[in-house]
């Protein structure tokens, strides 16, 4: 878990903590639930979807909006859900006063990035006019939910709610002007000042493994530029921390870690030292950690936390066509009243815990979670030289570009499947066929990885294809940037919104797609993305949720270093030096096979390793190409 800005949940995380403990206690305590039903049953909650008839229905019915955005693999929203909104007070006061939208917020990632500042749930409240006036953070049981819908309600009636200063911020009118250096120094002194080297991580607890993969690369990358041991120090204590997270039985990570040092925490959750939610997102971001630490040390435990995850990925969360379910819960439906999730996942062998039962699978898979585990098997290859691991990401890349490539070039965020036909969702899996920018920018850079990892073209090419729908789809021709999705009647509704992270992600690929093509259209657009959407006021409200930004800053300040390997691709001297590359240790990296031309052509197979500034000499001996790349750094010792 994390704290996350602007939420509505005031004080530290031992208290939002403990007000989840609470919820958790209080929903074992309640043998004679309501049981009125949830999403689509009679008498529950009259969910509506995002859509203009929505909010259009509010408006003309002057009635409130109560937004409630969570995904399935979150404790919290399993909580509110099983006890809260199926209290028969709440529900009646809901579809009396308010009209209710739920929304899953990884089916439909724009929405849940506009409110990701309230982490999961987030409970937004809206005037008719779509104007936010309050939204809050974590679960709420039916005695402190009911007073705040009834102040809500008689506020509104009275005319006295108020726009919230914290609403989600929309697109930025202008781009920002500064130098690229000075947005990077800001962004680095953001993640810096929030970072405990003691606990390993970014906040109270520790690390939370779904959101920290982005500050660790960061991490890494700016200990590598500078030769910064301090750096280094601190990145192998954050891959340190996530093998604290791994489950000893099924493998996998955890969460979130709890650090040793940290005391005001009930004791079942230090014995665990973990969060027990399992989500995609958590298992690419350990592979991550592991391969970067692995690199640097060549400790067998890092390689272990690797197999440990693929291990988990294989036995639970792979799908028959190869790619990868969204979440596991963290709790079976059988679990005896009196325990909690940690009392389960504290049972030491695979038969203890089948007794109680499996906590449920959420069966979804999302585009963009999928690309974050093949970007990080691929990384896995590149350092471990394990073919399966490779074989891995390939098999998924290929299925998800079978079922969900659009004849306009973009890709489907997720599809209904027969997997799914049995879940017990949380929230309802909406979504409409409309392309997000998260899932092109995330499977776009996956598409790359895998392009650098093989050599194969069709990576490439089918990386173009997805970067020209993103620019007819998505882009802002006006101002720049991306918009989260494509503008629909929603937009003159709530005003649209240019990820500042998923703006980011698109930045770096869009820079990385001209170095590997040299295609001029794309050479402008990471530049002027980021300074559509790297304003000052958006910085400071991000804080710390920076790391993708942080790493699209740097690459665009310190420029590439592209490996290119000319030759026959057939001859054992080129595939020699790819591979040497492949294996070569630079965060800046870009590796390809190039046809003769810009260099002269060499049968016998050659490398030149290149920045905007700088050729090497041809390289032909593979023992040239670690020594060569390690001379393409920033030149700088330290910080």
């Amino acid at each position: 878990m994390e704290q996350h800005k602007g939420t509505g949940l005031k004080g530290s995380w031992p208290a939002a903590l403990g007000m989840m403990l609470l919820s958790m206690v209080t929903f074992l305590l309640v043998v004679s639930q309501s049981q009125a039903a949830s999403f689509g049953h009679p008498g529950g909650v009259d969910w509506q979807p995002w859509s203009a008839a929505a909010f259009e229905k509010a408006k003309a019915e002057n009635k409130l909006i109560l937004i409630n955005v969570g995904m399935e693999g979150c404790t919290a929203c399993n909580r509110m859900e099983r006890v809260t909104y199926r209290d028969p007070a709440v529900i009646k006061l809901i579809n009396q006063h308010f009209v209710a939208i739920a929304v899953d917020a990884q089916a439909r990632p724009d929405i849940g990035e506009r409110y990701s500042d309230w982490a999961w749930p987030a409970t937004a409240f809206l005037l008719p006019d779509t104007t936010q006036v309050f939204a809050m953070a974590g679960n709420r049981l039916p005695r402190n939910f009911i007073p705040l819908l009834q102040d809500l309600t008689a506020r509104h009636k009275a005319d006295e709610l108020k726009p919230d200063p914290d609403s989600p911020y929309a697109a930025a009118v202008q781009p920002a002007e500064s130098e690229l250096t000075l947005i990077r120094d800001q962004v680095r002194l953001q993640l810096d000042r929030t970072f405990d080297e003691q606990l390993g991580g970014w906040g109270h607890w520790g690390v939370n493994t779904e959101v920290a993969g982005p500050r660790l690369l960061h991490l890494y990358y700016r200990a590598h530029l500078y030769d910064n041991t301090e750096l280094r120090r601190a990145a192998l204590k954050v891959s340190d921390t996530f093998l604290t997270t791994l489950d000893p039985v099924w493998g996998g990570a955890y969460q979130a870690s709890i650090s040793p040092s940290v005391t005001d925490v009930p004791e079942r959750f230090r014995k665990l030292m973990a969060i027990p939610e399992k989500r995609l997102g958590n298992q690419a971001n350990a592979i991550i950690a592991f391969s970067e630490a692995y690199k640097l040390t060549g400790d067998a435990r890092y390689r272990k936390g690797i197999a440990e995850v693929d291990r988990y990925l294989d036995n639970w969360m792979r799908n028959p066509a190869g790619n990868w379910y969204a979440n596991q819960k963290d709790e079976p439906a059988d679990l005896p009243h009196s325990w909690w999730p940690q009392d389960y996942w504290l049972l030491d062998s695979d038969e203890k815990r089948r007794q109680y039962g499996i906590p449920p699978i959420d069966h979804a898979v999302y585009t963009d979670k999928n690309a974050e585990v093949i970007s990080a098997y691929v990384r896995a290859y590149e350092v471990l030289g394990e073919q399966a691991y490779l074989d891995k990401a390939i098999t998924a890349a290929r299925s998800l570009l079978a079922e969900r490539l659009q004849p306009q070039g973009w890709i489907r965020q997720s599809v209904d499947s027969l997997q799914m036909k049995d879940d017990q969702r949380v929230h309802p899996h909406t979504e409409e066929v409309r392309p997000f920018l998260r899932s092109q920018a995330q499977f776009g850079q996956a598409l790359l990885d895998l392009y650098q990892a093989t050599g194969e073209q069709p990576w490439l090419e089918a990386a173009g294809g997805l970067a020209d729908a993103m620019l007819s789809q998505l882009y802002d021709t006006k101002n720049s940037g991306f918009f989260a999705t494509s503008l629909d009647d929603t937009a003159r509704l709530i005003a649209p919104r240019k990820p500042l992270e998923d703006n980011a992600m698109a930045a770096s690929f869009f820079y990385s797609l001209y170095v590997l093509t040299k295609d001029k259209r794309y050479q402008p657009v990471a530049e002027a993305t980021i300074r559509a959407v790297a304003t000052p006021e958006i910085l400071d409200r991000e804080g710390k949720m920076t790391g993708k930004t942080a790493l699209a800053l740097e690459t665009l300040t310190a420029a590439y270093v592209e490996f290119s390997v000319v030759g026959d691709l057939k001859s054992e001297g080129t595939q020699a030096l790819f591979n040497a590359g492949l294996n070569a240790a630079h965060p800046r990296k870009l590796l390809h096979f190039e046809k003769p031309g810009r260099y002269p052509d060499m049968p016998a197979g050659a490398m030149f390793i290149c920045n905007p500034d700088r050729c090497s000499v041809p390289l032909t001996e593979v023992d040239q190409v670690q020594a060569t790349a390690d001379s393409f750094r920033a030149g700088a010792s330290s910080l």
